[in-house]
């Protein structure tokens, strides 16, 4: 409003100032009517990014994810995945480059990124974001062992007694420890690496599920709480310590949880659910743009 009123001003009652006011009072307008509309993001919308196939290729987009269920679905230029991170701008992944294989992070548009540590081996390795955004793990390489690298110094650890870390693996909220799978077919469990004494011990494995495989753990950002599955795709969250194992839902694949640590998304066939940490109603939350791979979940901002 008050560069109307400067405007006006200089108007004077003059037949060519009221011209002038004109004029500069309709591209004013004309300027608000068009400029693009930015909406404040809402504290229970989360960014989304997944990962799939269309007719062999690699595909991969972001989505919002909100109380009523997925919008604004924008594709990104990475065929291989990654891992979005905590407050939703940036992507660590592998590139998974035969020529020039590393593990790297990028805005999600891919105008800025950075090659952070060589890596080797058959398979695409799997990253993670530490809480603090300042360090990152990795499993899946020619080692078979978890890392963390260091984004300051560049240090790349690898972390004992993880042998058989396949994949899947999530911090916890202090950045103190890491959850993984580790193990193959039915001897296949879930294990926590202590990252100060590099101390492991098991969380679920075969003692609880017999030769039914568990896998995808993921650490709420929240609580001491871990979700995952099994092999007869049951999704059950159970304490950091071990105890209160609680089945959740079935027909669950992936478990993500929600930014706030109050639900968990999962993936049911192509379709993302939602449903509160302790169970209760599982809402259908549409379909992800690509599924066949992993998706993760990052902050609005």
């Amino acid at each position: 409003m008050r560069d109307v009123l400067d405007v006006c001003r200089l108007c004077r009652g003059t037949p060519k100032g009221i011209a002038v006011v004109i004029g500069v009072l309709a591209a004013i307008l004309t300027t608000r009517l068009h400029a693009p509309v930015l909406r404040a993001a809402s504290a229970s919308e989360m960014r989304v990014l997944s990962h799939g196939y269309v007719d062999g290729r690699g595909k991969s987009a972001t989505a919002i994810v909100g109380p009523d269920g997925i919008s604004n679905i924008t594709d990104i230029p990475f065929p291989h995945g990654g891992e979005i991170s905590p407050d939703g701008r940036r992507i660590a992944f592998d590139t998974c480059d035969r020529s020039n294989r590393a593990i790297a992070i990028a805005t999600l548009d891919n105008s800025e990124s950075r090659i952070i540590e060589p890596v080797f081996g058959e398979s695409c390795a799997t990253v993670r974001w530490a809480p603090d955004a300042a360090r990152l793990s990795y499993a899946g390489a020619y080692d078979y062992l978890l890392h963390v690298v260091d984004l300051v110094t560049g240090a790349d650890t690898a972390l004992p007694y993880t042998f058989l870390a396949t994949g899947w693996h999530a911090w916890s909220p202090r950045g103190d420890a890491i959850v993984y799978e580790t193990g193959r077919g039915g001897a296949r469990r879930i294990d926590i690496i202590d990252l100060a004494t590099w101390r492991t011990r098991q969380l679920v494995g075969p003692q609880q599920f017999g030769g039914c495989e568990v896998w995808a753990p993921d650490w709420s950002p929240a609580r001491d709480r871990i979700a995952f599955t099994s092999c007869d795709r049951k999704l059950y969250v159970i304490n950091a310590d071990g105890s209160e194992l609680r089945h959740v839902a079935a027909s669950a694949y992936a478990p993500r949880w929600s930014t706030d640590g109050e639900s968990l998304l999962f993936l049911s066939g192509r379709t993302l659910a939602r449903i509160p940490a302790d169970g209760g109603r599982v809402q259908n939350l549409g379909n992800l743009p690509y599924y066949g791979g992993p998706f993760s979940v990052g902050a609005v901002r």
